[in-house]
């Protein structure tokens, strides 16, 4: 706390913009790779040599050529399923479920015009089953959203979060006024909430040509968090990027991305607008070996805030906000992934104290497992991170003290369980917490959070 009564709403969302924005990469980057045992990878390739070499030793015989297909399905041979399916057509011709089968591998494939062939000749008889019917209405209708220019993607996860601090207030209960000790007030001292979340992630691709793999995106981001007591920390915000997606040299090794952008963001405090910041970024992405990805985004936003009538100097950080972040993914295997990621944020204000660079270390894993007990049949996963971070200013705040610049050092911990419901749903729970030391006890606190809610994709 900087003064004695409550914080204004600009200083309340610069401290909860760290857990804010780790909630929205983790929402925007979460992925699931579940991995076949090695014992029933063995067995697979038994059951397939077995059925290859029945086919061929009775190759008019259409029992043994459909097991074949399915064995070949089974083992990732789709080419061979294609095969085998045809050749049973070419004997008979009138199997119209051998038809819709040929029509999902061709989907399978990517080819689809073909597909498209072959489950169109699968319902011409009037006798075509109805289940074959409706099946083969789902595929053309994902043929013909597949095969449109613009793609739609996106998430939405909600649910509850405690924090033990949720209003970021000052650990000791003293504060520094004009360089004397205060001690504030009961109410202005860290307290417990619950609040509700909701985050919307929402993509749209453009292929902008057939020839290439380029393609124009837009994301939107919407998260909101309404306090069950402390309403005064509110959060709103709404951001939108949007720019081209190129494939720098396709089909080399290091698949080189580059994505230029534009963006826009808005954020509210209370209710009330805290600021909106038009800005400029780009990414670019390298994979260095088949394990080893790299990922670099520089960021320029200009940042303009509103006074209101709680906090009539928040104008006073407005200014260039500039970022620059890198990240490697190691991949250990199909289950066990590593990351370490570091950044700069250089934040320029009207107010020389307000002015401030941070650099921060961030390391994690993430491993995949088999759900415990057989509870579910998609595979767990769980996420662990660490970051270091350190937020130097630029002068002192004449108002806290006239001889101190305020230095913070945080460490923050997170703990996530992902727990797959089906294809869409996903149950996420999440502990994690937050040290922060500074160079004034205005600034230091530790909040602990717990935060748990269902997330689906579309």
């Amino acid at each position: 706390m900087q003064i004695f009564r409550q914080a204004p709403a600009d200083t309340a969302f610069h401290r909860i913009r760290p857990l804010l924005a780790a909630m929205l990469l983790l929402l925007c980057g979460l992925t699931l790779q579940p991995a076949p045992a090695a014992a029933q990878e063995i067995q697979a390739s038994e059951e397939y040599d077995k059925a290859f070499q029945a086919m061929l030793a009775d190759p008019g015989n259409l029992d043994k050529t459909f097991a074949y297909a399915e064995q070949a399905i089974k083992a990732g041979d789709l080419e061979g399923a294609v095969a085998a399916l045809e050749r049973m057509l070419f004997v008979n011709p009138n199997l119209p479920r051998i038809r819709l089968e040929l029509g999902v591998l061709y989907f399978r494939l990517g080819s689809y015009e073909a597909a498209r062939s072959y489950l169109m000749s699968a319902v011409e008889s009037p006798n075509t089953p109805p289940e074959v019917r409706s099946k083969v209405d789902a595929f053309m209708a994902e043929i013909e959203k597949r095969k449109s220019p613009h793609k739609w993607s996106g998430s939405l996860f909600g649910g509850l979060r405690w924090q033990s601090n949720a209003n970021t207030a000052s650990a000791t209960g003293n504060v520094l006024v004009g360089g004397f000790s205060a001690v504030l007030d009961s109410q202005f001292t860290q307290k417990r909430d619950w609040n509700s979340f909701a985050a919307l992630n929402v993509k749209h691709s453009y292929e902008m040509s057939e020839a290439s793999t380029d393609t124009w995106d837009t994301t939107l981001t919407n998260y909101i968090a309404r306090q069950f007591r402390q309403e005064t920390v509110d959060v709103s915000l709404v951001e939108i990027t949007s720019g081209p997606n190129y494939k720098l040299f396709p089909g080399s090794d290091m698949d080189p991305t580059f994505r230029p952008y534009a963006l826009l963001s808005y954020v509210a405090i209370d209710d009330v607008r805290d600021f909106f910041a038009p800005g400029l970024g780009a990414s670019l992405g390298l994979t260095l070996t088949p394990q080893l990805l790299f990922e670099v985004s520089a960021e320029l936003r200009d940042r303009r805030f509103r006074d209101s009538f709680k906090s009539p100097n928040k104008s006073d950080r407005d200014g260039l906000e500039r970022s620059l972040r890198s990240r490697l993914l190691y991949a250990v295997n199909q289950d066990f992934s590593l990351n370490a990621g570091i950044s700069l944020v250089k934040q320029e204000t009207e107010a020389d104290p307000q002015t401030n660079l941070e650099y921060a270390f961030t390391a994690g894993a993430s491993y995949n497992f088999d759900a415990p007990f057989g509870l579910t049949s998609q595979r767990w996963t769980a996420i662990a991170s660490a970051t270091r971070a350190f937020t130097a200013y630029q002068e002192p705040d004449n108002t806290i003290d006239p001889f101190i610049t305020r230095f913070d050092k945080d460490w923050r911990f997170s703990l996530t369980q992902a727990i797959p419901l089906n294809q869409s749903w996903t149950f996420v729970g999440v502990l994690s917490r937050t040290l922060r030391g500074s160079s004034l006890p205005n600034n230091q606190y530790t909040n602990d959070s717990v935060m748990f809610g269902a997330s689906v994709r579309f």
